[in-house]
């Protein structure tokens, strides 16, 4: 690890191509995780929507989900709500 990081010390050029694809390969698993995430996420919608024009019974497991979701959106809702507070109002002293 110390040969590596002394070669690239010695090779600014190469360095800078090696973090430039390095941030290539990194944003192209991103975009793949982010498609792959729409995909299940419309999957769903088109399952949930096939179930209210049949009216199927909706599985419990979308109604755990239901409830995480909106737990967690309330959660990071009072979150911000507090930060943007705190950022509105600095209380003096604290740190």
């Amino acid at each position: 690890m110390e040969k590596t990081v002394e070669y690239f010390g010695q090779h600014p050029v190469l360095f800078v191509a090696s973090v430039m694809i390095s941030v290539l390969i990194l944003f192209s698993s991103l975009k793949k995780i982010v498609e792959l995430v729409l995909m299940v996420g419309s999957l769903v919608v088109l399952y949930t929507a096939y179930l209210y024009i049949t009216g199927g019974h909706v599985p419990e497991v979308f109604r755990s989900v239901e409830l995480l979701f909106s737990h967690w959106f309330h959660a990071a809702g009072d979150m911000f709500a507090w930060l943007f507070t705190l950022l509105k109002f600095p209380k003096k002293g604290v740190v």
